[in-house]
C-alpha cells in the first residue's frame, strides 16, 4: 500500500475510533441517562450516521486492501466487514433509548478493538 492510501487510511480510522466514543459517550450520558430524551431525527441522527456512513465506505476498501497485501496479526477481513456493519448501528441506535445497553457497549467496544488493532498495524 502507498504512502498516500496509508496515510489516509490511518486518518479515516482515526476519525472512526474518535466518532464511536463520542457515539458511546452521548449514549451512555445523555440517551440512557435522560428521562425526557427523544431523538431529533434531522438535526442529530441523520447527520451523524451520513458522516459515518462516508467515512466508512471510504474506509472499507482501503481497510481491506492494507489487510490483504500486509497481512497484519489479529486482522482479518471478515473483521473489517463487521466493523463497517457495526459502524452503522453505531450510527443509528446509539440515539434511541430502546437499543439494549449491554449490547450496545458490546458494538462498542468491538468497533473499538478492531479499529485500535488496525490503528496499531498501520503505525508498525
Amino acid at each position: 500500500m502507498n504512502e498516500v492510501n496509508r496515510s489516509k487510511l490511518m486518518t479515516l480510522t482515526d476519525e472512526l475510533r474518535h466518532l464511536n466514543k463520542e457515539a458511546e459517550k452521548m449514549y451512555v450520558d445523555i440517551v440512557k441517562v435522560d428521562e425526557n430524551y427523544k431523538p431529533d431525527f434531522y438535526g442529530a441522527v441523520k447527520p451523524f450516521a451520513e458522516k459515518i456512513d462516508q467515512i466508512r465506505s471510504e474506509w472499507l476498501p482501503l481497510a481491506k486492501q492494507f489487510v490483504q497485501q500486509e497481512k497484519p496479526l489479529h486482522l482479518h477481513p471478515s473483521q473489517l466487514q463487521q466493523t463497517e456493519e457495526n459502524l452503522e448501528i453505531v450510527a443509528i441506535k446509539t440515539f434511541y433509548k430502546g437499543t439494549g445497553r449491554k449490547r450496545q457497549m458490546e458494538t462498542y467496544k468491538s468497533v473499538e478493538y478492531v479499529l485500535q488493532q488496525l490503528s496499531e498495524a498501520l503505525k508498525s
